[in-house]
C-alpha cells in the first residue's frame, strides 16, 4: 500500500455487538477527504477503540497502532471526556509532550497549534468552563501538536447552530491547512469551508465503498440510492435490472442507480420491492451527506 491518507482492504471490525464492517475495501485518492456513510466503526477503529479483526486498514500507509505511536497520525474525535480541571494550553502541551523527546519542541509545537485554533483568549481557563467549540478545537489542537502530518477527525461542527458552524469550519479549515485529513461525518453543507476544502469524499457501506469523487461530483449524483431491504434481495435486484436500473452491493444494503430516465424516481422502487416480494427498511440518496 501507498502512503494514501487512509486504504482499507477486505476489511472486517467487531465489535461487542458482533460483526459491523465485513469484506470493505477503499483508497481516498486526495489530500483532504470526507467520508460518510457507515463510517463511524472505520474511524473507531483508526482511533484504536474497536480492532481489525481481518484484512487491513491504514492510515499513512501505517496500521492504525502504529500510525498512532509514530505521531504519523493524529486522532481528534468530537467529544471525548477531557479532564475538566485542565486547561487548554496543559492538554495541548501533555499531548505534545507525548509525542516529542524533547521540550522545548514540544512547548513550540503546541503553542503553535494553540495559536492555530484560535484559542489564545481561553488557553488558561479550565475544560469545564469552555464552550463547546473551545473544547473540540483543543482535542484537534491536542492532535496537529504532535507533529502529525495527517489528522483524522470526527466532525467538529455537528450540532453547531449554522452561523456559528460556518465560522468554526473556517478556523478548522484554516489551522489544517498544513496537514492532510480525513473528515467523518453524518453530513455536512456543501457550502461548509470544510467541504471547500476537501479535494474527495466518499460514502462507506458496511461492506463496500458505495460512492467515490469530489465533494461537488458526488453531490450531483441525485440519481443514487443506498437501499436496505429484508426478504429476497436477489428478487429485487432481477427487478431492477428489468426496470433498466443498476444495482450493487451485498443484501442487505444495495447501490441503486435510477439513471437519466426523467420520469423515474423512488416511486418506481417501493414498487419493485412490493412487486418482489422484499420490504425497504431504510432508503437515502448517496448525495444526501452533501446538501
Amino acid at each position: 500500500m501507498d502512503l494514501r491518507v487512509l486504504e482499507a482492504r477486505a476489511l472486517r471490525i467487531d465489535d461487542a455487538s458482533g460483526i459491523v464492517v465485513e469484506g470493505l475495501s477503499f483508497a481516498t485518492s486526495g489530500e483532504k477527504v470526507l467520508v460518510f456513510g457507515a463510517s463511524a466503526p472505520v474511524f473507531r477503529a483508526l482511533a484504536g477503540e474497536l480492532p481489525v479483526v481481518g484484512g487491513e486498514l491504514r492510515a499513512a500507509g501505517r496500521e492504525p497502532g502504529a500510525a498512532l505511536r509514530a505521531a504519523l497520525v493524529g486522532v481528534a474525535p468530537r467529544d471525548p471526556a477531557l479532564p475538566g480541571e485542565l486547561t487548554p494550553a496543559s492538554w495541548v502541551e501533555w499531548s505534545a509532550r507525548l509525542a516529542t523527546p524533547g521540550k522545548s519542541q514540544a512547548k513550540a509545537r503546541a503553542k503553535a497549534a494553540l495559536d492555530a485554533f484560535a484559542l489564545g483568549p481561553v488557553a488558561g481557563t479550565r475544560l469545564d468552563k469552555c464552550v463547546t467549540t473551545a473544547r473540540r478545537a483543543t482535542v484537534l489542537a491536542a492532535a496537529l501538536a504532535t507533529g502529525a502530518s495527517t489528522i483524522v477527525f470526527e466532525d467538529p461542527t455537528y450540532g453547531l447552530d449554522d452561523d456559528v458552524a460556518r465560522g468554526f469550519a473556517k478556523v478548522v479549515a484554516k489551522a489544517l491547512a498544513p496537514v492532510r485529513w480525513a473528515l467523518f461525518a453524518a453530513r455536512i453543507p456543501l457550502e461548509s469551508p470544510l467541504a471547500l476544502e476537501a479535494d474527495d469524499a466518499l460514502v462507506l457501506g458496511r461492506s463496500e465503498l458505495l460512492a467515490q469523487g469530489a465533494p461537488a461530483d458526488l453531490a450531483a449524483r441525485e440519481r443514487r440510492f443506498s437501499v436496505v431491504v429484508e426478504g429476497d434481495a436477489e428478487a429485487f435486484s432481477a427487478a431492477l435490472a428489468r426496470r433498466g436500473f443498476s444495482s450493487l452491493g451485498a443484501p442487505p444494503r444495495l447501490l441503486v442507480d435510477l439513471g437519466s430516465s426523467a420520469d423515474a424516481g423512488t416511486g418506481d422502487l417501493f414498487a419493485l420491492a412490493l412487486e418482489s416480494g422484499v420490504t425497504i427498511l431504510e432508503l437515502s440518496p448517496v448525495a444526501g451527506a452533501l446538501a
